[in-house]
């Protein structure tokens, strides 16, 4: 008996089928598989270098928190310190985002968490940081008090301010400062320095009677950090993973979410991100430069 032309040729088609079906639905799901279920997103928002500038990390900030999308945020700290004004700022903004929206915020350190950037991860619910990361310095500095006053003479150079008010001139590089003006920057560092320490303590319920131990400038390592509780856990991006989960209540995987942030020419040029080769100290020293001179200087620092 012969099978029609037809139904032979649909059994075949039917027979051929059933062997590419298997993978074929299998890829399907491995590339749609995400839009199948959709996985718990988690912001991640980037701080490195020196920060003299706090308005792009509390835009980013303001559209996280404000996202229902988006379940916990990480702050990625790779930072040596600030002007005092923007590490507060972003210090007073986190905290202030927090009691609003009630969304955990985790700081992973990479390489260095000092001064003006350890103030900034102290308003965060977690700070995870490796056994040989740099943390601390906890300390207020004055950076650009030049006396070049007798300079200027030796190439009979005469240089005359004219100033109202007797403090208007504190700083001049080109005059002597007086013991009045030397007090009031004394004050100033001062203030500044017990509203850090002040912040510290609160934050990561330390004793202020025990500052001098950790708050009189010094550097520690992610291990001595975590000893002296200005840290809260040793490791990586697994262990940031983890308590994420944990203060989120995720349970599957993760979506992170990045937006890069806008860099300056000679930044971005001179940026060890756009290098293939390991950073040297010579590539971070310029890094460091075109910073600076992509933005206002201000002269005290965290």
């Amino acid at each position: 008996m012969k099978f029609p032309g037809e139904l032979l040729k649909n059994l075949l088609f039917f027979f051929l089928f059933l062997q590419i079906a298997p993978p074929l639905v299998r890829n399907v799901v491995k590339t749609y598989g995400d839009m199948l279920e959709p996985k718990a997103r988690v912001a991640v928002v980037s701080i490195k270098g020196v920060q003299y500038d706090a308005s792009p990390t509390i835009k980013l900030l303001h559209s996280y928190f404000k996202d229902p999308a988006i379940k916990a945020i990480v702050l990625k700290i790779n930072c040596p310190g600030s002007t005092t004004g923007t590490g507060q700022s972003i210090y007073d903004e986190i905290t202030h985002l927090k009691t609003q929206y009630q969304k955990p915020i985790i700081t992973q350190v990479e390489d260095t968490c000092a001064s003006g950037a350890f103030l900034i991860a102290c308003a965060t619910d977690h700070i995870v940081a490796p056994g040989m990361a740099l943390i601390g310095s906890i300390g207020v500095s004055l950076s650009y008090l030049f006396q070049l006053r007798q300079f200027i003479e030796n190439y009979n150079i005469k240089y005359i301010p004219l100033t109202a008010g007797a403090y208007k001139s504190t700083g001049d590089m080109f005059t002597d400062i007086t013991p009045e003006q030397k007090a009031l920057l004394n004050s100033m560092l001062n203030d500044s320095y017990e509203q850090f320490v002040s912040i510290v303590a609160h934050s990561r319920k330390l004793a202020l009677n025990t500052a001098s131990t950790w708050a009189d400038g010094k550097v520690f390592t992610g291990k001595q950090a975590l000893a002296l509780g200005l840290i809260d856990e040793l490791g990586s991006f697994s262990t940031v993973t983890k308590v994420v989960k944990e203060k989120a209540l995720i349970e599957g995987d993760i979506e992170w979410i990045q937006e890069q942030k806008t860099m300056g020419f000679l930044t971005r040029l001179f940026s060890p991100e756009q290098s293939q080769q390991t950073s040297s100290i010579i590539e971070r020293t310029v890094h460091g430069i075109c910073s600076a001179l992509e933005h206002r200087y201000s002269a005290t620092r965290l």
